[in-house]
């Protein structure tokens, strides 16, 4: 799959279809996605409480 930038509410109504019961290889062909990186989202999610991580100050300084 091409890299494309995947918005927050996009990915929170994919994680939606899957906490629902929907095939997950369903849930990636509507929305154009990989599974890998719907595993990525769900982690995120269960681990940060959001399909992102957060930010590495390291790597993004003028954010702290």
């Amino acid at each position: 799959m091409v890299y494309r930038t995947v918005s927050k509410d996009m990915k929170e109504r994919a994680l939606w279809l899957i906490d629902h019961d929907y095939i997950p290889a369903d849930v990636c062909e509507v929305f154009h996605i990989s599974e890998r990186s719907l595993r990525r989202w769900k982690s995120n999610h269960n681990i940060y409480g959001s399909v992102f991580s957060p930010t590495d100050p390291l790597l993004n300084p003028d954010d702290t």
